[in-house]
């Protein structure tokens, strides 16, 4: 099982930053109407093959609504890819979620460092305007 944690450290950690931009302000830049569902789309590197208990099955996605040491599992079954969509996050909430490995025999990693997205209440307002002073 070391072994296994080691790569969610060194692979699994490497979340990418795509839930807080996806839920950051891409949403505002693709003009999102008004009464469109948000959504955060979170993505990661697969662990290298350099050992462990067993082959990976899947991964299982964690998130917490304010508190990132109270985590709940979001996925019912493995998520076999390398990335997965929350569609049930609320405007103006923030959300921390982690990522864990499943192997062949079941086992499964710690949670990868984590990763925070702030849900913005209105994708549609206009940025803070750029000011030029001469």
């Amino acid at each position: 099982m070391h072994k296994l944690q080691n790569h969610c450290y060194r692979t699994v950690c490497g979340m990418l930053l795509a839930a807080a931009f996806l839920a950051c302000g891409n949403a505002r830049a693709q003009g999102v109407p008004a009464g469109t569902a948000h959504s955060v789309t979170l993505g990661w590197e697969a662990p290298s093959p350099v050992g462990g208990s067993g082959t990976i099955s899947g991964y299982n996605v964690y998130r917490s609504p304010s508190n990132p040491t109270n985590y709940a599992k979001l996925n019912t079954t493995l998520n076999a890819g390398l990335t997965f969509t929350d569609s049930s996050v609320s405007a103006g909430a923030s959300y921390t979620y982690c990522v864990t490995t499943v192997d062949s025999l079941g086992e499964e990693s710690v949670c990868s460092l984590p990763a925070t997205a702030n849900v913005p209440s209105n994708p549609n307002a206009p940025g803070a305007p750029l000011i030029t002073i001469k």
